[in-house]
């Protein structure tokens, strides 16, 4: 007893069927965007914004213009690439400016201050006596207190003024704080 089976072919379905692609107007290419800048996310541009300025003060300070502008440039990007990591932590303005001060110390020749001040301390010192900022400004900008700046430039040694008082000059309109940079002891604003 044999059995035969006959095969019917069928027609493909629509399942099946292999989609071409459409040809494209423009050659085959396809549309080029018309805006190819990134979108940056709004607490971002905000952080750029507020802290932009001072990164630049702090690293004229230490390098020239075109030298201070290339590495504040360069950290923003290296901030916006690690965006995420850096808001998830504790302190993100803290952080922020240690990335900042270990560049500038990297690309400024020896900085002697440091090798007898504190790095924050140092910093305070920058920011509040050779750049004229106020406490609440400098510890807005290193992610600290406003009584820890007061603390850390009353309490700075003469060797950390001095090393202050041979930077570069501060910015224009902007005056260095005289009594700040002297051994004295004075009320800190």
């Amino acid at each position: 007893m044999t059995t035969s089976t006959t095969y019917r072919r069928t027609a493909p379905t629509r399942a099946t069927a292999p989609r071409l692609p459409r040809p494209r107007p423009n050659g085959g290419l396809p549309r080029e965007p018309t805006d190819l800048t990134a979108a940056l996310p709004p607490a971002f541009e905000a952080f750029c914004a507020l802290n932009r300025g001072s990164y630049l003060d702090y690293a004229r300070a230490h390098l020239p213009d075109v030298q201070a502008h290339r590495l504040v440039r360069s950290l923003l990007g290296e901030l916006a690439v690690g965006w995420l990591d850096i808001i998830s932590s504790p302190d993100p303005q803290a952080r922020a400016w240690t990335r900042l001060r270990t560049r500038v110390q990297i690309a400024a020749p020896a900085l002697p201050a440091l090798e007898t001040c504190p790095p924050h301390q140092y910093d305070a010192l920058v920011l509040h006596c050779r750049l004229g900022y106020t406490s609440a400004h400098a510890a807005a900008v290193m992610g600290l207190d406003a009584s820890k700046i007061r603390y850390l430039v009353l309490s700075a040694t003469s060797a950390c003024r001095q090393a202050v008082r041979r930077l570069h000059p501060p910015p224009a309109g902007r005056a260095a704080r005289p009594a700040c940079v002297t051994a004295g002891r004075h009320v800190v604003a």
